[in-house]
C-alpha cells in the first residue's frame, strides 16, 4: 500500500534539507584563519618606533659627552706658585697644575692635598680642609696652560702641647676626581695627629 505524505510533512522535510545544504556551503566557502592571524604580526611590526625616534638617543648621548675630559695626574705637572705670603703663623701659596699632555683637559673643583713623608710615603696628619670662599669654575687647560688653587699652611708651632711634630718631605696632590697623585717637594714641619688641621685649599681657578 502506497502512503501519501501530507503537504505539511513534505514542506518540513524540504526545509531541513535546505538548511543542511546552506550549512555545508558556508563551511566550505569560509576563509581560513591563518590569513587573519598572520595580519597581526605585520601590524605589530609597523607599530614599532620610527627610525627618527630610535636614532635620537645616540645623538643626545654624543652631545652630552662633548667637551674635554677631566685632567688626570698622568698628563699634569705640579708645582708651588706665588701666593699671598704669610702672617701670624700662616703661610699662603698656590698649587699650580700644568697640562703637559697633547690634548685639552678640564680642571674643575677641589683637589685632595696632604703633607707626606716622601714621593711614595703615606700622608701625615689631616688632609687639607676645603675653603669655599671662591666659586667652583670649569677651567679648560690647553696643552701648556695651567690652573691654580690657593692653599694655606698653619705652622705646627701654633699647636704647642697638642702637636707631635714630624718633618714632612712635601705635598701630595690628587687632581679633582682622580685617584692618581703628584708629589711636590716642600719640607714642612707637620703634626702627626689627624685631629690637627694645618692645611686649607680652595677650588682651582684660571691662572691670572
Amino acid at each position: 500500500m502506497t502512503r501519501t505524505l501530507r503537504p505539511s510533512v513534505l514542506a518540513a522535510s524540504v526545509l531541513v534539507s535546505l538548511v543542511a545544504a546552506v550549512g555545508l556551503a558556508a563551511c566550505g566557502n569560509s576563509p581560513s584563519n591563518p590569513s587573519t592571524s598572520s595580519a597581526s604580526p605585520s601590524v605589530s611590526a609597523s607599530a614599532s618606533p620610527s627610525p627618527s625616534a630610535s636614532s635620537a638617543s645616540p645623538t643626545t648621548g654624543m652631545s652630552g659627552a662633548a667637551g674635554p675630559a677631566r685632567c688626570l695626574s698622568t698628563q699634569l705637572s705640579a708645582s708651588i706658585g706665588q701666593g699671598a705670603g704669610g702672617a701670624a703663623g700662616h703661610f699662603y701659596a698656590k698649587i699650580v697644575l700644568t697640562n703637559t699632555g697633547s690634548t685639552p683637559c678640564l680642571l674643575s673643583g677641589f683637589a685632595g692635598l696632604s703633607l707626606t713623608d716622601g714621593p711614595n710615603g703615606g700622608p701625615i696628619g689631616a688632609p687639607a680642609d676645603r675653603d669655599t670662599s671662591v666659586p667652583v669654575v670649569d677651567v679648560v687647560l690647553n696643552p701648556g696652560q695651567a690652573g691654580a688653587a690657593d692653599f694655606g699652611i698653619t705652622q705646627a708651632a701654633n699647636y704647642v702641647g697638642s702637636c707631635t711634630q714630624v718633618q714632612a718631605a712635601g705635598l701630595r696632590i690628587y687632581p679633582p676626581e682622580d685617584f692618581g697623585s703628584l708629589f711636590i717637594p716642600d719640607q714642612q714641619t707637620a703634626c702627626s695627629e689627624t685631629s690637627i688641621h694645618l692645611l686649607t685649599l680652595k677650588a682651582f681657578q684660571p691662572m691670572a
